[in-house]
């Protein structure tokens, strides 16, 4: 006759599968290693002063465990300057430029028929100095910066300054060139057999290290935790299936249980991951730093893949084709909000109209409300129901820092479906 001890329970050897509580984030970052990817710091460059510093106020909440694996650091120099230079582009200010001469322009005609030369250089003056301010606000796009200094001279990089503080002694030393070759072939047989993580971008275009980067991470993250014994916590903006376990909408769930178990097993402690979002989030519960729902949505944002040639406008085909996934997945509340909006003139719906289609409590914050329907659009594309380089269906609208005042959906898909009388 057996014993119970014989006996075990349904997730003893599938303890991956366990669902990730806000206590197990506390702990690591109160107890832990919180390391971090090299989104997260080139997204500093691209983020409103706002934004940044509540960034940098959480990451220098966390005690002393933070680290940088050494292909990190590597990566961010190599595409620091780039990032820095999009940056700048985005924010040009030719067609201003432009403006401006046109209204002195129009000014100067005006001015020569109506009033004194004092009048006229008195208007001038005012429309001059207020063009130089928007100018200039636009040029910095909020940020504070001066990105055209801080691409000539590192020592004039405030951002830099802040990460060379915060990092001092948390950078991993580099791996000799010989162990560096091994894990570069291990990398590329893991690959084809399709072991996590990295697979997905390895054979991508322009890779080096012959596109094992992110198992060079995973293998310097194992070696950081074994030599601490410390669980570990990685925040990453990727949220691609060589990382992540996902959901019917492609959104992240929790860390892939391959990872989870090599951790285990090799190290002899616990792996967690968070999105930037999620671990910005358990930052201000923890150490209670202040963290906007503005600047929630901005990380978000920035997690959507660009449309280096435009975005593709929707058709009533295709959102209807968004939306059957939405109810089909579970987020029928998100397929609600897509249609009240697409019936309103400017495609807008409010907050308070949210509450009311969720049920929701007065005060509750819709961080990462639109995430589920990012996934879906991803899935979608992946299986060929969408194409590629769709503009972003839902977006949170802001009139400044802080809460979001509703969601809008593009103007293509008010066009394309109409108010329905």
């Amino acid at each position: 006759m057996s014993s119970h001890k014989d006996l075990g329970g349904i997730f003893d050897g599938f303890e991956g599968y366990r669902s990730v509580e806000r206590a197990d984030l506390d702990r690591v970052l109160r107890s832990g290693i919180v390391a971090v990817d090299t989104n997260l710091l080139l997204d500093l460059y691209r983020y409103s002063k706002s934004a940044r510093e509540q960034v940098f106020a959480a990451m220098e909440a966390v005690p002393a465990a933070l680290f940088m694996p050494a292909q990190v650091q590597k990566e961010f120099w190599r595409n620091r300057d780039q990032v820095i230079r999009e940056v700048i582009a985005t924010n040009s200010v030719s067609g201003l430029r432009e403006a401006r001469k046109k209204a002195f322009g129009e000014l100067a005609s005006w001015g020569t028929r109506t009033m004194s030369e004092s009048e006229a250089k008195e208007l001038h003056d005012l429309l001059d100095a207020a063009f130089k301010k928007v100018i200039d606000r636009v040029e910095r796009g909020g940020s504070g910066l001066n990105l055209r200094t801080a691409l000539r001279d590192v020592a004039d990089d405030s951002i830099l300054g802040r990460l060379a503080a915060l990092f001092q002694g948390r950078v991993g030393r580099p791996f000799t060139p010989e162990r560096l070759t091994e894990l570069v072939t291990a990398g590329r047989q893991r690959y084809a057999r399709r072991i996590p993580p990295g697979y997905m971008d390895a054979d991508k275009p322009g890779q080096q290290e012959e596109g094992t980067g992110d198992y060079l991470v995973w293998e310097q993250l194992i070696q950081r935790a074994s030599a601490e014994g410390k669980d570990l916590l990685f925040v990453t903006r990727d949220r691609k299936e060589d990382w992540w376990r996902l959901d019917a909408a492609r959104e992240p769930i929790g860390p892939r249980v391959e990872l989870i178990n090599e951790m285990a097993d090799r190290a002899g402690v616990g792996f967690y991951m968070a999105v930037p979002e999620d671990f910005l989030e358990a930052a201000s519960e923890a150490f209670e730093v202040e963290v906007s729902e503005s600047t929630l949505d901005t990380t978000e944002r920035l997690a959507e893949e660009p449309e280096p040639e435009g975005p593709v406008p929707w058709s009533r085909e295709l959102f209807e084709t968004l939306l059957s996934r939405l109810e089909e997945s579970g987020y029928p509340l998100r397929a609600k909000v897509l249609r009240e909006a697409a019936r309103d003139p400017k495609g807008f719906v409010p907050r308070q109209r949210v509450y009311e289609l969720g049920e929701y409590p007065e005060g509750r914050l819709l961080v990462g409300f639109t995430r589920p329907v990012m996934g879906a659009m991803r899935d979608l594309v992946a299986v060929g129901s969408l194409p590629e380089g769709m503009e972003p269906v839902l977006r949170a609208h802001y009139l400044r820092p802080g809460k979001a005042e509703g969601f809008v959906v593009p103007r293509s898909v008010v066009e394309s479906l109409g108010r329905e009388e």
